[in-house]
């Protein structure tokens, strides 16, 4: 209750909600209140507007917009059409502004991201006594070693193979041609009168140089995705500010979550920390799990092809440890890929291509029934044909990233909607428990 004067000096109360609708005035009652020369300068005050944005479009920019929305509606927010349309224009302002400098955010999300995943072992250090700032400096030097050593050592051998995959193409399709032609399948379509001649002519000018451009553009993708995998790791100015920034983070991660859940209205909070912990309990465990389990898929599946004397093992290990983080995709890839330079291996190449799927499958067999029940715990609680769907809709919106991001992000709005379902049901869902039936 609000309580005001009165003309003899007393008190007196008015309810809220009357002074909330005296302040909430509707726009029809403020054009009905208008005369008609008034209309009509308004309207021709709009259509002179209009003429000289036109005028001036080549100099106008989002700031000069937005900033001259805000100075006409503000004076206007009491109106509930006003309020709506400065909301729209701050969302789509921030949208824009956002995809304008995402260039200049990437270390900071790379370092966010760093510093979420490696948030749980400073924590734990806590525990001991340790403080944040000496685990987070720990973490930090471990980490600045494991990316020297990769860009030093893993990436040089990885493109040394894959250089060695190129320039072996002539002689796998030189010694593919002769075992085609001195088989016994020839020697059979021979017998029944099929002239041999007539074949090679067909396998020259035809088969082969098909199967040679299947394999180039193969091995092309795979070049390109090393060459802009190194371009982003080589970019120094990145390198060198993304370990100060994930130290920062990570050193103030707790104040980060603090100041975030501040950010909304106190009605909100203990909704926007529940949605946190949930959101922190799936993604979290989800990500450092999966990149865990791929990982060891990379080092057994390297170990097994040099024991197997398949050639590029580092190379297929580390396509391994990368495609694992892609779902039904990445399986289908990293085996094609395995067996196609199995074929480049000294012979038998047949047995080689053998030896590498059947260590694939049965190493993806050993990795859905032990390693991830044990190290990612419960399933993210979706349908295949959902991460099939989803995988398929973020590449096409955001390429190669979408593939990898598509599964936990899904998994994020698929808990959203669920309890979205739940509450309006009026049911209450425990954490960790997703209703299959939803999806």
């Amino acid at each position: 209750m609000a309580k005001t004067k009165t003309k003899k000096g007393r008190r007196s109360t008015i309810p809220k909600t009357d002074k909330n609708k005296t302040q909430d005035i509707r726009l029809d009652s403020f054009f009905s209140s208008l005369g008609r020369i008034e209309i009509v300068l308004l309207i021709g005050g709009i259509l002179l507007l209009l003429v000289l944005i036109y005028t001036i479009h080549s100099i106008l920019s989002p700031f000069l917009a937005f900033g001259a929305l805000l100075f006409i509606l503000y004076p206007l927010r009491r109106y509930s059409l006003a309020r709506n349309i400065i909301w729209l224009a701050v969302i789509l302002f921030s949208l824009w502004f956002l995809y304008s400098i995402s260039n200049i955010l990437v270390p900071f999300i790379i370092s966010l991201v760093f510093a979420y995943m490696l948030d749980p072992l400073v924590t734990y250090c806590q525990r001991w006594k340790i403080p944040r700032w000496i685990s987070s400096l720990i973490l930090i030097l471990i980490f600045i070693i494991c990316i020297t050593l990769i860009i030093f050592l893993v990436i040089p051998i990885a493109l040394k193979q894959l250089e060695g995959i190129v320039n072996s193409f002539a002689d796998f399709t030189k010694e593919f041609y002769n075992s085609v032609w001195n088989s016994k399948l020839i020697k059979t379509i021979e017998s029944y009168g099929v002239s041999v001649e007539e074949l090679r002519k067909i396998m020259g000018d035809q088969l082969t140089p098909r199967f040679e451009d299947i394999l180039k553009a193969t091995i092309e993708t795979l070049a390109s995705l090393m060459g802009e995998l190194k371009k982003f790791i080589t970019q120094i100015f990145y390198i060198i500010l993304i370990p100060f920034l994930t130290f920062y983070f990570l050193t103030d991660f707790p104040k980060i979550n603090y100041r975030f859940k501040m950010l909304f209205p106190r009605h909100m909070r203990d909704r926007v920390e529940y949605y946190m912990s949930r959101a922190d309990e799936l993604i979290g465990n989800y990500l450092r799990g999966a990149i865990t389990v791929a990982v060891i898929e990379g080092v057994i599946i390297t170990l097994l092809f040099s024991l197997a004397g398949i050639k590029y093992a580092f190379l297929l290990g580390m396509l391994a440890c990368i495609f694992d983080l892609i779902p039904y995709i990445g399986l289908i890839a990293i085996l094609v890929i395995s067996a196609i330079i199995a074929l480049f291996s000294n012979p038998p190449a047949l047995i080689k291509v053998a030896i590498a799927v059947s260590s694939i499958s049965l190493l993806h067999m050993v990795e859905i029934t032990f390693l991830s029940p044990k190290i990612l715990g419960s399933k993210v609680g979706l349908h295949p044909l959902l991460i099939i769907l989803a995988m398929l809709v973020f590449m096409y919106f955001l390429g190669i990233i979408g593939l990898f991001i598509a599964v936990p992000v899904t998994a994020l709005i698929t808990l959203f909607v669920q309890d979205w379902e739940a509450r309006r049901r009026g049911i209450v869902i425990p954490p960790n428990k997703f209703d299959e039936e939803l999806f």
